[in-house]
């Protein structure tokens, strides 16, 4: 079953049992799906006829984005239970030959590969979501600038989340021109995730006079 087809209490269940997945990839996914969705919700609320054509744009964009974002994040969240899972089927693989021991270092390196490439996603999709939710904490309807305000903190969330998992996976990969690669990644969007995040936090302290 989809995470996405749960029921909240049902997902947080999952989390707190004692199985290592879903764990902090898949949380930090769905962090974002809620972040998208206060951004949408927002703009929804968000009465763009006295705006600048520019200003309208972006807030309508943000509504036609924000569903295909908000599915993406929540396959995420699968997708990151699933390459947790071929890294432990890698580990699990016979190693009492050369041949057997070989081949299970290809596969245990190949698997880790694939558990960075599904957080390096949230992380991508994650940005794209705070830039949504600074928007709206901008620009959107007053009244809900608090809501833009907590889906950038939630996008916040799994930005950082997406980082730390990314990391985790690299320290055990022996591939040196793949970890340079994602470790120059990380410090973009880390950048990227401290500039947003101070956008976001100045514009609805603006707005609620905090």
């Amino acid at each position: 079953m989809s995470f996405a087809d749960m029921t909240v209490r049902g997902f947080i269940d999952e989390l707190a049992s004692s199985s290592p997945a879903p764990g902090g990839g898949s949380a930090s996914a769905i962090a974002g799906a809620m972040g998208v969705g206060l951004a949408a919700m927002v703009a929804g609320l968000t009465d763009t006829s006295e705006m600048s054509v520019d200003d309208a744009s972006r807030a309508d964009q943000v509504s036609q984005r924000s569903k295909g974002l908000i599915q993406a994040l929540l396959e995420c969240a699968d997708d990151d239970t699933a390459a947790f899972n071929e890294v432990m089927k890698a580990f699990k693989l016979p190693k009492k030959t050369d041949e057997e021991k070989r081949a299970r270092r290809e596969a245990v390196q190949l698997a880790l590969k694939g558990a960075v490439s599904v957080p390096r996603r949230t992380l991508h999709l994650a940005a794209e979501g705070m830039q949504m939710a600074a928007c709206m904490a901008q620009l959107g309807n007053e009244n809900a600038a608090s809501d833009a305000g907590v889906g950038a903190l939630l996008l916040d969330t799994a930005m950082g989340g997406a980082i730390l998992n990314m990391q985790i996976n690299l320290a055990s990969i022996r591939d040196p021109e793949f970890v340079a690669e994602m470790k120059s990644e990380i410090d973009r969007f880390a950048r990227e995730r401290d500039e947003l995040r101070q956008r976001a936090r100045r514009a609805t302290a603006e707005r609620i006079g905090g």
